[in-house]
């Protein structure tokens, strides 16, 4: 017994050494640092669980980021082309009611300016107002709104809104306005998309993750 003891406490000491390099390279990702700016009617439970969302999506690639909120300010933010060169990993975020450009007959629930293919301004929007109107056409996929307590409304708003935030951090943080087929990165989500409980659909492509990563660690892009 005791052999056998011994062994498994040596096999035990061997997988630690083996993992912790790998331990090592995730800690090794810097966070994302997100200023928030929210309209003041916004719970803050709300807001918990979209940042909640949006982890979840994104921590599978090691990407993980600090959400600061900040008190609403009048002056605009500053574009990235006014402040220096594109920092992939610091973005401010405004949350609030606008409703945004319409195309198709389609409210964005989230968006992101470009100054070009490649640069993305560092600042981006997130529409409660636009994410409440999508809910109410949704019955049929979530069922009837008006007898839903107010937890389960907050927590299907969270969900998309959540889910719609991922999407546009994958612009930011690839500097792409490309879209996917499928995954995070579609065109379009629909509406089981946004609002089941299911995240199969949500999925950060493997090379689209080491893109990311790579940015946020400084390295250098490579043609491809």
């Amino acid at each position: 017994m005791m052999l056998i003891a011994t062994s498994v406490a040596s096999a035990l000491i061997a997988l630690t050494a083996v993992a912790a390099p790998a331990e090592s390279a995730a800690a090794a990702i810097p966070p994302m640092i997100v200023s928030v700016i929210t309209a003041g009617d916004l719970p803050a439970s709300l807001l918990a669980r979209v940042f909640a969302e949006t982890d979840a999506i994104w921590r599978p690639s090691g990407v993980t980021f600090v959400w600061r909120r900040l008190a609403r300010e009048t002056v605009s933010y500053a574009r990235a082309a006014e402040t220096g060169p594109y920092v992939p990993n610091t973005l401010r975020l405004n949350i609030g009611n606008a409703s945004g450009e319409v195309r198709d007959g389609r409210a964005p629930l989230g968006w992101i300016v470009f100054d070009d293919e490649t640069t993305p301004q560092q600042e981006m929007y997130l529409s409660y107002a636009n994410a409440r109107a999508v809910l109410e056409t949704a019955r049929g996929v979530v069922g009837p709104i008006a007898q839903m307590p107010i937890a389960q409304r907050e927590t299907l708003l969270a969900r998309a809104m959540g889910r719609a935030l991922a999407h546009e951090l994958g612009h930011y943080l690839l500097a792409s306005k490309v879209h996917t087929r499928r995954g995070l990165m579609k065109a379009i989500l629909s509406a089981t998309e946004l609002f089941t409980n299911d995240r199969n659909g949500m999925t950060v492509e493997p090379a689209q993750g080491r893109a990311v990563v790579a940015r946020l660690r400084g390295e250098p892009r490579v043609a491809g």
